[in-house]
């Protein structure tokens, strides 16, 4: 009972930034066997400064369960990443979720198609993010809603942000010391620069491979409704090729350019619907309506019921790349 009672003791009285070191480190030892880039540490007070204390007009992506400000820290442009805690999930999962954000995000993050970590406050109850500013458009903003307004891309943009993110993915796959999925591929979660160069964001629900498994779990579906493919749905059980499946509703959304295409089956389309749901915008481009066929084609494949007739997210890349070449 005394023991019990130290224990109880010692956990009221750690601080947050002793609670969040404690926690960072085990995540790191967890995932990378304690080997991680480099993190920065930033003051509660230097963010607070920063984005003018969380002023509503410096935020400009809301998500669930985070929101993204952007600040100025030491005369340079910052996006700063804060969870939402009337927003939480259950506290375990929650601190685990956003320190695999910040170990597993600065591993990514010399990818040129990940939004780059660059450090990170441990003082407050949630730690806070802070990542390089890239200007605050994302994917979802540019797809042609019903009532807002939209920024239709060119095909050649649309190739190279399908380009890019098949790539960060891939490396998240391959890469590092263990494959890891990510989970969580959607259409808010690929921020764009004032080049439409793609960004993939957060890593919070990402997951390692074990060794010698092909699929990764927790027990528990965390996907975002329209790119959840249905071998996970039906399971929990995640594997590489359920990012896949994610990343084939995001080629579908860049050729159709509306949202509601997610909700769509594979068996509702044939080569001649295909080239009628393209996007009118690119249908004004002097482009071999053979592209955007192939370009399909590859979409579907990415979203089969099946994981086993699915491509992998490098085979994907490949073929992308080829489209992309045969514009030049």
């Amino acid at each position: 009972m005394n023991a019990c009672l130290k224990l109880k003791r010692k956990d009221r009285d750690e601080t947050p930034f002793m609670k969040n070191g404690r926690l960072l480190l085990e995540e790191r030892i967890a995932l990378f066997n304690g080997k991680c880039n480099p993190i920065r540490f930033f003051s509660a007070k230097e963010l607070s400064t920063a984005t003018n204390n969380y002023d509503e007009s410096q935020l400009f992506l809301h998500d669930g369960s985070f929101e993204f400000y952007k600040g100025c820290l030491e005369g340079r442009l910052v996006s700063v990443k804060k969870f939402d805690d009337r927003r939480h999930r259950p506290l375990v999962t929650r601190y685990e979720d956003i320190f695999k954000d910040v170990v597993i995000g600065s591993k990514m993050s010399i990818h040129k198609n990940v939004l780059k970590l660059l450090g990170c406050c441990l003082e407050t109850q949630w730690p806070a993010l802070v990542y390089e500013y890239v200007g605050h458009k994302n994917l979802k903003a540019c797809i042609r809603y019903r009532i807002e307004p939209y920024q239709p891309i060119p095909w050649m943009g649309r190739l190279r942000i399908a380009m890019g993110i098949a790539n960060a993915v891939a490396y998240l796959h391959t890469a590092l010391s263990m494959p890891f999925v990510h989970r969580d591929i959607q259409l808010s979660h690929i921020m764009l620069d004032e080049n439409n160069v793609p960004k993939l964001i957060d890593f919070s629900l990402s997951l390692p491979i074990p060794e010698g498994q092909l699929h990764a779990t927790d027990g528990v579906v965390r996907s975002r409704i329209g790119f959840v493919a249905p071998d996970y749905f039906l399971t929990s059980n995640f594997t590489q090729k359920d990012d896949v499946y994610s990343f084939g509703k995001i080629l579908l959304v860049l050729l159709y350019n509306e949202a509601h295409i997610l909700f769509f089956e594979k068996a509702e389309y044939d080569e001649q619907r295909l080239i009628e749901i393209v996007d009118p915008e690119l249908l004004k481009e002097s482009v071999d309506q053979q592209q955007f066929l192939t370009f399909g084609k590859l979409a579907l494949s990415c979203i089969s019921n099946k994981r086993e007739d699915r491509p992998t997210i490098t085979d994907v890349a490949k073929q992308l790349r080829q489209i992309y070449d045969q514009c030049l």
